[in-house]
């Protein structure tokens, strides 16, 4: 019996609070559920690491190598759950809340630190019992990813950036882009949240949102106090912050950049394009959008191996 369903389909639809790519939430109303199947293939090992004030919620599946997936804004690691089962075949395939968001507890709330969030992920990795993993970072979770090729490169076998944006490098955009984020964390200082959220969503999409229906809009409600957090914590970093890209070069760790078919033009897969130019590390399209581990999780745990693979060998040769 499956008795998890109904749970999975409400968290699943929670995540698009923090995907702006979606043009309603009609539209992520459709997303493929986790199957009976799928959902008794996931059986991951949970534990709680401890790290400079946090206390992170960590979980695991498989044996090998080992793979850390690091989420973007919104934080929950429950995001790449149905692609975990197919990853493990491969991989130990480990992914955690990052701190304040999930069940990763803060003691004193502060604004996010990316040599912190950095810290976080060589910690995981040391719990496990590793010395090095491949870091596959999406969205704002590549900016922590990069870090760590900055900061710790020795515990970093590969890295997998998937649509991370960063503003300041894109070269005919970068201030207004900048100036919409200030507008943005104004927008949530005076009203709140929920505004700052769809004028977030508006200038990523640049079309007006269509009312959503009554029954998806029900279904996509979520904690406030997850908005709240990302907002208040983590938004103006994840907009501002600039990876100094050519010491990540110079540490010469294999990466790639990658952004999916369906986001050809929008910023965060245009970012992807210009950093693997100042990278010079390979670019690769993958099916789907920003959230691909969510709406194909099969698709994404094979593009992922391949890319995996792929810089293996190129490290190799």
């Amino acid at each position: 019996m499956c008795n998890n369903l109904e749970e999975f389909r409400h968290r699943k639809l929670a995540l698009f609070d923090f995907n702006p790519h979606f043009q309603d939430i009609a539209a992520a109303s459709s997303i493929r559920i986790m199957t009976c199947d799928t959902l008794q293939s996931f059986k991951p090992v949970y534990l709680t690491v401890g790290n400079e004030g946090a206390s992170l919620k960590v979980w695991h599946q498989g044996d090998g190598p080992l793979l850390v997936l690091i989420q973007g804004g919104g934080g929950n690691g429950d995001a790449f759950n149905e692609a975990i089962p197919n990853l493990s075949r491969n991989y130990k395939v480990a992914t955690y809340d990052r701190r304040g968001n999930g069940q990763s507890t803060v003691i004193n709330p502060r604004m996010l630190n990316p040599m912190e969030s950095a810290r976080d992920v060589t910690t995981i990795i040391k719990a496990l019992g590793y010395t090095k993993a491949s870091l596959f970072g999406t969205s704002s979770g590549g900016l922590i990813a990069l870090q760590l090729a900055m900061s710790y490169p020795k515990y970093v076998e590969s890295i997998v950036l998937h649509e991370t944006p960063i503003t300041s490098i894109m070269p005919n955009e970068s201030i207004a882009r900048m100036d919409s984020g200030y507008a943005v964390f104004e927008s949530y200082m005076e009203k709140g949240a929920a505004a700052a959220l769809e004028q977030f969503r508006a200038s990523i999409r640049e079309t007006p949102a269509e009312p959503p229906h009554s029954d998806a809009a029900k279904d996509q409600q979520v904690a406030p106090h997850r908005l709240d957090y990302f907002f208040r914590y983590e938004f103006l970093i994840f907009i501002t912050y600039t990876p100094n890209l050519s010491q990540v070069r110079a540490s010469r760790i294999p990466i790639a950049t990658v952004e999916g078919v369906e986001s050809k033009g929008v910023f965060h897969a245009t970012s992807a394009q210009i950093q693997s130019k100042i990278l010079k590390c390979r670019h690769v399209v993958w099916p789907g959008a920003h959230a691909v581990f969510v709406t194909n999780p099969e698709v994404f745990a094979e593009e992922l191996h391949k890319t995996i693979q792929f810089l293996q060998h190129q490290h190799e040769g």
